[in-house]
This record gives structure tokens, C-alpha cells and sequence, in this order.
């Protein structure tokens, strides 16, 4: 027989470690599933392979799917929705300015014959020579202290209805003392009440005070006037004082309530003593100035005639009137400033 040739002998186990590594790594890849296919067998479509069968595609289940769930999308929490808010709607009443005085014109009583200012001139010229005052500086609204029943006749007289007036003669015969007066083409009176102030010895005297309203703005503002008792008839009328302050005091804080601006006029017989009790214990300040609270610091000048106004208000060209002039109607000056009220909103109600 012939030997087969040296070279195949030779190849032969090579051959056959070819041949089995083939069939290994066809066997291997036919039935291996693939790294990538996804581990769910439910929803990963699986290829199997039979060696010397054709290979076959399964995907999921035999029966009929059942229908997709729609998505369901979750919404962002981004914290709780903005409350909006209705829009506010306002009624403006505009800012306006007036004067505003106080005045002591000495009682007709001081100067008759006999009386203890005797060398002054009869009150009924006095009163004349005090409204001539009032008009040069433009005063729109006063507040009389010792205005005696001659002298308010005459006032109502030579002011010929232009002014109202309150309480004027409309209560008691004493009471007409500490009357309030206001130009009517300015203001008129909305409300008229008064106070019972002590007076000498203890005795009440019923003060003013009257809610007007600006006619051209439509703001309304509270006035009052008092005429605290001096030292008088050898006997101190220092613990009435203090009662008549108190009553003030509380009276300033009724008012404010309300929310419209608070004025006070009046001729208090006191000065520092007054002045720090009235703007520690209310919002009122002094037209001329000083400390509206603690510690006090009373302003650099202080006539006994006070003018005061709600911290809100702006007062402006402060006057003390000495002249030489003034001192032939009254023993007082007239005191005297521009008072600036400022706008007010008035919130309309919604339907």
C-alpha cells in the first residue's frame, strides 16, 4: 500500500484542531443568547436555533396582546400657585393747604369802664381792628378765646355771613367765650359738638370742636378750641389746668380714631407744661416746632396760644404777631400758620 505523503502527515493534527475549533465556535454562537438581548422575556423578542433545523422567531406571548396602558405624566411640583389678588381701586381726595389761627381778642369785660384794661378801646372797635387782622393774614379758619357776646355780634357783623361759626351764642351765654370760626367759602361744618373743659375753680365750660370739610377736596378735618384758666383771683388754678390737659389729651385720641387730621387751637395758659404732656400722650405736634415724643423737647418759643395739627399734617410759615398794632386790640398775639393737609385714598368697595 502507498504511504500517504510526508507533508500530510505532517499537517494532519493541525487539520483536525482546525476542524474542532469550527464546529465549537459554531455550536457556541447557534445556542448562545445574545449579551445585548434585553433580560425581560416579556417584552424582548428571543431567536433559538436548532442545529440543522431552520431557524424560528418568537415574539412575546402567542395570544393576542392586550392594548398598551396610556402614559401617564406626573406634573411638576413647583410649590403652591400665587394666590392673585384683586386689583384695589382708590378715591382720591386731593392735598390742600389753609391758614389756621388762634386768637385771644381780650374780653369786652377787661376793657369797660372800670374794667382792669380800661385804656383799651371799647370792644366793638377791637373787634372791627382783630377781623381786619384775620383778613391781612388770610386766616381761614380761628379760634377765638374771651370773644364776649358784643364782640361776636360785631364779628358776625363786619364779616356779613361770610364765616360760620361755632358754638357762637347757640348755648349759653359763657360758652360763646371760645368760639370757632371759619371762612364758608372754604369749609363748611359737618359735625358741631363740644367738651366740658374746667375752668376757674373747677367750673365746666363747654369748648368747641367741629368736623369740617375742605369744600373743594371733599377731606374733612376735626378743630378744637380751649381756653385753659390762668392764675387768677389769688387762688392757682394749676390742678384745673392739669384736669382740662387730660381731658384734652383724650379727647385728641378720640378724634384720631376716625382717621382724619386733628387741630388744636386755644390759649392754655401754660408752656412747656403743656406742650409735653399733649405730644407725648397723642400724634398732635406744635405748629411752631419741637419734640413729638420722648424725651421732650419743647420748641424755642412759646406764647401761652398754642396751634397743634395730626403728625401727618405739614405746617409751614409759623407766625407770633406782636406788632405794635396788635398790641391796641388785644394783650395776646395772634398766632398763625399754613396748615397742609395731605391727599387721602379712600378704598372703593368692589360689587
Amino acid at each position: 500500500m502507498r504511504k500517504p505523503p510526508e507533508l500530510l502527515i505532517t499537517l494532519a493534527p493541525l487539520i483536525v484542531i482546525a476542524l474542532v475549533a469550527v464546529i465549537a465556535a459554531l455550536g457556541f454562537g447557534l445556542t448562545r443568547q445574545d449579551d445585548s438581548t434585553p433580560s425581560n422575556a416579556a417584552s424582548a423578542t428571543v431567536t433559538e436555533t436548532t442545529f440543522g433545523a431552520p431557524a424560528s422567531t418568537q415574539t412575546g406571548p402567542t395570544e393576542p396582546a392586550a392594548p398598551a396602558a396610556p402614559a401617564i405624566v406626573r406634573p411638576t411640583l413647583l410649590g403652591p400657585r400665587p394666590t392673585l389678588k384683586a386689583k384695589q381701586f382708590f378715591r382720591v381726595q386731593p392735598s390742600f393747604a389753609f391758614q389756621i389761627a388762634t386768637f385771644n381778642v381780650l374780653g369786652n369785660s377787661h376793657t369797660v369802664r372800670g374794667g382792669d384794661r380800661a385804656a383799651y378801646a371799647d370792644s366793638r372797635t377791637r373787634t372791627g381792628w382783630a377781623v381786619d387782622a384775620l383778613r391781612g393774614a388770610s386766616i381761614d379758619v380761628v379760634g377765638f378765646q374771651e370773644l364776649q357776646t358784643p364782640q361776636y355780634l360785631a364779628f358776625r357783623a363786619r364779616t356779613g355771613g361770610t364765616w360760620d361759626s361755632w358754638p357762637g351764642t347757640a348755648i349759653d351765654r359763657l360758652d360763646v367765650d371760645n368760639t370757632l370760626a371759619w371762612d364758608t367759602s372754604m369749609f363748611r361744618a359737618v359735625e358741631r359738638k363740644t367738651v366740658a373743659i374746667p375752668y376757674f375753680f373747677g367750673r365746666a365750660r363747654n369748648m368747641p370742636y367741629v368736623l369740617l370739610e375742605h369744600i373743594a377736596s371733599g377731606q374733612r378735618i376735626w378743630v378744637a378750641n380751649f381756653h385753659n384758666p390762668a392764675h387768677k383771683y389769688g387762688a392757682s388754678q394749676a390742678q384745673h389746668r392739669r384736669e382740662a390737659t387730660r381731658r384734652e389729651i383724650n379727647l385728641a385720641n378720640e378724634l384720631a380714631k376716625t382717621g382724619f387730621p386733628v387741630f388744636f387751637t386755644g390759649d392754655m395758659n401754660e408752656r412747656e407744661l403743656y406742650f409735653c404732656p399733649l405730644t407725648q400722650g397723642t400724634t398732635l405736634k406744635s405748629a411752631s416746632g419741637g419734640s413729638t415724643g420722648a424725651p421732650c423737647r419743647p420748641p424755642g418759643r412759646m406764647p401761652v396760644d398754642w396751634i397743634f395739627g395730626s403728625d401727618s399734617v405739614t405746617f409751614s410759615g409759623y407766625a407770633i404777631d406782636e406788632s405794635k398794632w396788635m398790641r391796641r386790640i388785644t394783650d395776646h398775639p395772634l398766632v398763625h400758620a399754613t396748615a397742609t393737609v395731605p391727599e387721602r385714598r379712600i378704598p372703593i368697595k368692589q360689587r
